[in-house]
């Protein structure tokens, strides 16, 4: 009779088990900013493309499938890459409509779905756990729904993989091996060999760095991890690295994926870099592009409702580096706050050298509750305010501070493939 209540209690833990488990989609499109842009473009579909962020850089952001044959990879050199393929296509990067195509691609999710997370440009988590019974109790029929709602809101020359498994960090890695425009399910049978034979490359959350680190010591693929002891995973990757590691060798949801589930009020910094097309040496010059750079952030706090009380500064040249910031007794979301500020910034900077790269941040974000009764900043907002009314209407730059670059040289606002400010770039307006 013990027997059987210790076999009963197992059934009754293993089904619980199976109740908890959940079902997460991860859609990844294929090659996105090329593939777009060979959407719109007929011309352009089976060459090989590669896109530069805009005319004139050297450094490709992405690669067609076309140009991956050849060996060109994201970050390749144009030089370089022409050598590889000299019939190599370079185009000119088109934010605006990759961002445009991301706010299409999540209103396809969301009918599927309520629960979706962008997670960058052009990859999302569905979570169905709560709707796979009664509306998807076949999964992979639902994974070839998804293919052909896609072709049919984008067009058919856009692929995506889409990877199923029980938590996010299985079905990523499901995406990144899948073949390209193809749907993979990771179950308890093949969960182990995905885990034997994908690189730690293709893991979400490991960096360059460690991804090095773990070869030094011929660790290549998760699964390995395993074999190893607690103890030497703290002596060689340290306390958190070692429990994220033997996490992800036996297929378990990371912190910082488990950080998605985390409901954000607000962006906690609004920041913006850039990496110019010369070196920069002249005050005047230096000075333009970092306010450039502030209109863009004030622009971005403004429109959330939000005030920062800490102001960061970095400048970075082709071997060197500086950075500082200040924080503020009070927050400040007016232009000229910020430029003031940037400019006390800028100088502390003495061991000055040519820059190449520009960065500037507001943080400690705030939302702006009450307006502040001083008449100077009553002033200040009425003039931010007209300010903001008109470049709201009529574009970013109609209105602004003459201390600018001409419109030609103006540095106008972009999005990453990361998409790290989404909570902005997809608030609802």
């Amino acid at each position: 009779m013990e027997n059987n209540g210790s076999l009963g209690r197992v059934t009754v833990q293993r089904n619980i088990k199976i109740l908890m488990k959940k079902t997460i989609l991860h859609v990844d499109i294929n090659s996105y900013f090329a593939t777009i842009l060979q959407q719109e473009n007929p011309h352009l579909r089976n060459k090989p493309i590669g896109v530069i962020k805009d005319g004139g850089r050297t450094c490709l952001i992405a690669v067609s499938k076309e140009a991956k044959k050849f060996g060109i990879e994201t970050g390749s050199r144009k030089r370089e890459a022409l050598i590889l393929c000299p019939e190599l296509i370079c185009v000119p990067a088109a934010f605006d409509r990759y961002l445009d195509t991301t706010k299409r691609l999540q209103k396809v999710f969301a009918t599927i779905s309520p629960s979706v997370h962008i997670y960058s440009l052009d990859e999302a988590f569905i979570d169905v756990s709560d709707c796979r019974k009664n509306l998807y109790p076949n999964i992979k029929d639902l994974g070839n729904c998804i293919h052909d709602l896609i072709k049919k809101e984008l067009g058919e020359w856009v692929t995506c993989n889409i990877g199923i498994a029980e938590n996010r960090l299985l079905a990523k890695m499901a995406s990144e091996v899948a073949p390209k425009g193809t749907t993979l399910e990771i179950t308890d049978e093949n969960k182990d060999a995905l885990l034997a034979s994908t690189p730690f490359k293709d893991v979400c959350g490991i960096g360059y760095a460690l991804s090095k680190k773990l070869k030094l010591f011929n660790i290549t693929v998760p699964y390995q991890i395993r074999f190893m002891s607690e103890e030497e995973l703290n002596i060689i990757f340290g306390p958190f690295w070692s429990k994220e590691l033997m996490k992800i060798a036996y297929g378990e949801e990371t912190h910082l994926l488990s950080q998605l589930d985390k409901k954000i009020k607000h962006m906690k910094s609004v920041g913006r870099s850039i990496t110019g097309y010369h070196l920069y040496e002249n005050d005047i010059e230096i000075g333009n592009v970092l306010k450039n750079l502030c209109i863009e952030i004030i622009s971005k706090v403004r429109v959330m409702n939000l005030a920062g009380r800490q102001v960061q500064l970095g400048l970075y040249g082709q071997e060197k580096g500086w950075s500082t910031h200040v924080t503020l007794r009070t927050s400040i979301n007016h232009l000229n706050d910020l430029i003031d500020w940037v400019s006390k910034l800028y100088l502390q900077w003495h061991d000055k050298f040519p820059v190449i790269k520009f960065a500037v941040r507001l943080s400690l974000l705030k939302e702006q509750d009450q307006e502040e009764l001083l008449p100077e900043w009553q002033k200040q907002e009425a003039v931010q305010r007209a300010f903001d009314s008109i470049n709201n209407k009529y574009g970013i730059f109609t209105l602004h501070p003459a201390a600018i670059p001409p419109r030609n040289e103006l540095i106008f606002p972009e999005v990453t493939g990361f998409l790290g400010d989404k909570l902005y770039q997809l608030r609802e307006k």
